[in-house]
């Protein structure tokens, strides 16, 4: 069931109507039964499959919290469900691909055995379920939190609808308190939520799906183009994944405030960050947060030298772009953001002119991380690592011919739907995000929140415009969000 979908707002509606009308301690029961069904109109299948992993991941938990502390059983039984919850995430997210390596290397060989082909979609939120429960198990295993006491408490915890397809990956020590505790109606909490929703549906519907277009006309065939247009588009998709997924965690995170439950923020404006490592630290911050604390802590983190530092900070972003997808392309993507990650890092903090003071530099440090930042999503972006390299092949060509010929330049990005009114309405849409969330951001509050705080008739026209350019611009239904895929 998709965000933009009919039976979403149905849904969503109706579980609210409900659970603010029953008695309290119903509250959560309420909460499961609407995750359920939300995942169940994904594929029942894979409703069992979340509830085996919940169940399997409960008992574990009580299991670990039951083992006398230091004891190697302890930590053997952690492992052990840690190792299960991996395979079962690994398996769904990399059988295909494998196995079609696999199976091209035994047709080659004349093997008399070639592996099945299953075509297995991975299932809905099933590396976000995954981390968040693998979370809980070290949560608990390092006696920061006790184990919940029934599966339905935990099931909630991985289920809750408006989180369970691409996070934020919540801390069971945060979101579970909050699924529990007892929530009366509050007006002023449901109208953020809802505002948040829709400047989520604006950044996704008109924004993103505007500037995806070209982009995906562009990288459709890369080798159509020269360096000005795989340029702009490298540049425009990296705006496109930001306004797409924070879109997304606007919806996600304002659908949760809407039940009086405070989801962790995901993006803090990660490209107005005057340094690499403040680019990551703002950008996806649940999951950047979860490497950071589960992984990159227990390597070491930065206690063991600078070499083991910079060891650990790419091991970090390949894990990071091998949980993305299982192409080379991800590994190379992840890899490449580590290595830029480590040069910062080394450098203390990214500064190509040192020289110059206050503002300038600040500025040229925010252009300089979004270019690399742009500079690797290529292999995001790119459908074969062949397309990739493609890409930076043909990026030194063609900007001659571009300056002597500015009327084939506008008839090219025309083919590329970026006439008058599309150029427009991806400078004007791009503006309005950041002028927004900066505002946002210098009040100290959410989107939502500073929304509300608008006079009433600034607030009103706010989201009248929001609303009348989600229904003229958007395809709601028809545009499946970026991160649904991983």
């Amino acid at each position: 069931m998709s965000f933009s979908s009919l039976g979403f707002f149905v849904l969503l509606l109706g579980c609210v109507a409900v659970y603010y009308a029953v008695p309290a301690r119903r509250q959560p029961a309420v909460l499961l039964a609407a995750s359920l069904v939300f995942y169940a109109c994904s594929s029942v299948g894979y409703l069992a499959l979340l509830a085996a992993a919940v169940v399997f991941a409960w008992a574990m938990a009580r299991a670990v919290a039951r083992a006398g502390a230091g004891t190697g059983g302890r930590k053997g039984l952690l492992a052990a469900a840690l190792v299960v919850l991996a395979a079962n995430l690994c398996f769904f997210k990399y059988y295909d691909w494998f196995g079609r390596q696999l199976a091209q290397f035994a047709f080659r060989n004349d093997w008399p055995f070639i592996p099945p082909d299953y075509g297995l979609a991975a299932p809905l939120g099933v590396s976000f379920y995954t981390f968040a429960l693998m979370g809980y198990l070290i949560d608990v295993y390092r006696g920061k939190i006790s184990p919940v006491s029934t599966p339905w408490d935990l099931g909630l915890f991985a289920a809750f609808f408006p989180l369970v397809s691409s996070g934020p990956i919540e801390r069971a020590g945060r979101l579970l308190p909050q699924l529990k505790a007892p929530h009366a109606f509050d007006y002023e909490g449901f109208c953020q939520g809802a505002s948040r929703m829709l400047w989520g549906f604006f950044k996704k519907f008109v924004v993103a799906d505007t500037i995806g277009i070209t982009v995906g006309r562009v990288y459709g065939a890369p080798a159509d183009f020269t360096g000005p247009y795989l340029a702009l588009a490298t540049l425009l998709y990296a705006y496109q994944l930001y306004s797409d997924f924070s879109g997304y965690s606007d919806i996600a995170i304002g659908a949760a405030r809407i039940f009086g439950v405070q989801a962790a923020e995901n993006f803090s404006r990660p490209f107005w960050a005057g340094s690499y490592q403040g680019l990551w630290n703002r950008w996806h911050n649940s999951l950047t947060g979860w490497f950071r604390e589960y992984l990159y802590f227990p390597l070491g983190g930065s206690r063991k030298g600078a070499a083991r530092t910079y060891l650990n900070i790419l091991i970090i972003f390949l894990v990071s772009g091998i949980w993305h997808g299982s192409t080379v392309n991800f590994a190379v993507w992840g890899l490449l953001n580590g290595v830029y990650m480590a040069l910062a890092r080394a450098r203390g903090k990214w500064r190509p002119l040192p020289q110059k003071r206050g503002a300038v530099r600040y500025l040229w440090g925010v252009v300089c991380c979004f270019v690399l930042f742009a500079s690797a999503i290529v292999f995001f972006r790119a459908e074969t690592l062949a397309d990739a390299l493609t890409v930076y092949t043909r990026l030194a060509a063609g900007w001659g011919q571009a300056l002597a010929d500015p009327a084939g330049v506008v008839a090219t990005l025309k083919g590329l739907n970026i006439g008058r009114v599309t150029g427009l309405l991806i400078l004007g849409g791009t503006a309005a995000c950041e002028w927004v969330e900066w505002r946002a951001a210098r009040a100290g509050v959410t989107t939502g929140a500073w929304m509300r705080s608008l006079r009433a008739p600034v607030r009103l026209a706010l989201y009248y415009a929001l609303a009348l350019a989600v229904m003229m611009y958007g395809q709601m239904g028809q545009s499946a969000f970026i991160y649904f895929q991983f």
